[in-house]
């Protein structure tokens, strides 16, 4: 499995590039920062895409999930 970060620039959903949006669509688990990411850039994820608010977690609960990815 591959991780990728990708950034959400100045925070307008329209405004992700072209590479985010298809890592998005492509991604069968998606970790976001709730407190921060707009919850319309989650729409370039494809249906069925684990969707997961990092915002409430912990890093040892953040980094369980990247394992239970793997």
């Amino acid at each position: 499995m591959t991780v990728h970060f990708i950034g959400a620039g100045p925070g307008a959903a329209d405004l992700i590039t072209l590479r985010g949006s298809r890592l998005l669509a492509s991604c069968p688990v998606c970790l976001y920062a709730g407190s921060i990411v707009a919850l319309e850039l989650l729409q370039h994820c494809a249906p069925g895409t684990r969707l997961i608010d990092t915002a409430p977690m912990s890093l040892d609960e953040i980094e369980a999930e990247y394992v239970a990815a793997h």
